[in-house]
């Protein structure tokens, strides 16, 4: 085939992991140089199980030497930035879109920045029950650093929507390593693994779940697939992931091993997508699905002081204090707070000039309706605030609770 030769491979969505194999069938009537022209003029969903494994693909063969162009891309597939994954020293905080794009990471330190920025994200615009912020706190962190623990990837891929009104969130993790297959039967230990079982793509994936199959000492090791399997099955959310010709869910569809299915290379690149979703409206304890008590919350760990209570430093909200839209995000982050535990709340305002109207009655007035007057008088304190910011809140919180809405 003539180097320089325009091949065009048109989408229809990226809501599912066939529209990744669909590409790699076409890269394969491909040579080096050539360009691919990617048409997203009938392009439609764009959900993280499509997006991340894609963006995974289309940058593998970008550094094997293919070459790459976009035509009739709208602006919902390009925000997603799925031909160019953003990198995580591009954030800059309240100016960088976080969610609802794909984000590559290289290394266990930006896989755990992207990791705390996500559980941020969420606390502020979902109200998560029980347990959901923790659990997914944990289990996060240990999927995304697989990638460098057992793929032999150079980097990993993320994306993850958050949808408000279902209290939803979708994750979905990629790589494009050597896949889970390969990587029990070179460095399992004896007696870890049921080698019967690494024979079929899918088993394997069903070993790797199990809890400890590849643990390495450290507590975590080994259990981050577990205890997300775990996890996603008290939650009553769902799990898949997909490993070289093996596909694997805790759903009702069965897991099965697909001879046919194309990977970008057999030896060395079968890739993983972890991809699940958690109801955020469900309770969840990692401790249940881990099978051992953990004491107290690594989200509330944050603002624990010595004596055993939760201060929140408003302060360190300061870019929030004018705005009703992040009025409603410390709002959440507050109720989330409460629900992991917390059972009283000091609102520090120390060091804060004059808060506006509109944020004192988004959180404040707001929160007290939530949680009916008693609970929040009961539970949240206000301390340090100036008299004219004590005025501001005690007017916004005596007004909602007069119209009740």
């Amino acid at each position: 085939m003539k180097s320089g030769y325009g091949v065009v491979h048109k989408i229809q969505a990226l809501d599912k992991q066939d529209h990744t194999d669909d590409l790699i069938r076409r890269m394969r009537t491909v040579s080096r140089g050539d360009t691919v022209d990617i048409d997203f003029s009938r392009a439609g969903k764009m959900y993280p199980n499509g997006v991340v494994p894609f963006a995974a693909a289309v940058d593998f063969y970008r550094s094997a030497g293919y070459l790459f162009s976009t035509s009739n891309m709208p602006p919902n597939v390009e925000r997603t930035h799925v031909m160019h994954p953003m990198q995580v020293s591009d954030y800059v905080k309240h100016q960088t879109r976080l969610t609802h794009n794909v984000w590559q990471y290289r290394d266990e330190s930006e896989a755990q920045t992207l990791a705390d920025l996500y559980i941020e994200a969420l606390v502020d615009q979902i109200r998560c029950e029980a347990g959901v912020v923790d659990s997914l706190n944990w289990c996060l962190y240990e999927v995304m650093d697989n990638v460098f623990q057992h793929s032999r990837a150079e980097c990993g891929y993320v994306m993850m929507q958050v949808h408000k009104h279902q209290r939803l969130c979708a994750i979905t993790v990629a790589d494009t390593g050597i896949g889970i297959q390969k990587s029990l039967l070179l460095s399992s230990p004896d007696g870890k693994v049921d080698k019967s079982r690494l024979r079929q793509a899918h088993t394997a994936i069903d070993e790797a779940v199990k809890q400890g199959v590849t643990s390495k000492g450290n507590l975590n090791q080994g259990n981050g697939l577990f205890g997300l399997q775990r996890a996603v099955e008290i939650n009553g959310g769902e799990l898949r992931i997909t490993s070289g010709r093996g596909r694997w869910t805790n759903g009702p569809d069965a897991s099965t091993t697909e001879l046919s299915r194309p990977v970008l290379d057999p030896d060395l690149h079968q890739a993983t997508t972890v991809d699940w979703q958690l109801d955020c409206s469900t309770p969840v304890r990692i401790e249940d699905a881990l099978g051992r008590y953990r004491i107290g919350s690594d989200f509330l760990e944050s603002i624990e002081t010595p004596d055993g209570h939760h201060r929140v430093a408003v302060v360190d909200l300061e870019d929030s204090l004018g705005s009703r839209v992040k009025g409603e995000e410390v709002r959440t982050r507050l109720l989330n707070y409460i629900g992991a535990g917390a059972q009283y709340l000091v609102l520090d305002f120390s060091g804060v000039g004059v808060v506006s109207s509109s944020f004192a009655d988004e959180v404040l007035g707001k929160l007290a309706v939530e949680l009916g007057e008693l609970e929040f008088r009961r539970r949240v304190f206000v301390d340090a605030a100036s008299p004219t910011n004590r005025s501001l809140i005690e007017r916004a919180i005596a007004l909602r609770l007069v119209t009740g809405i």
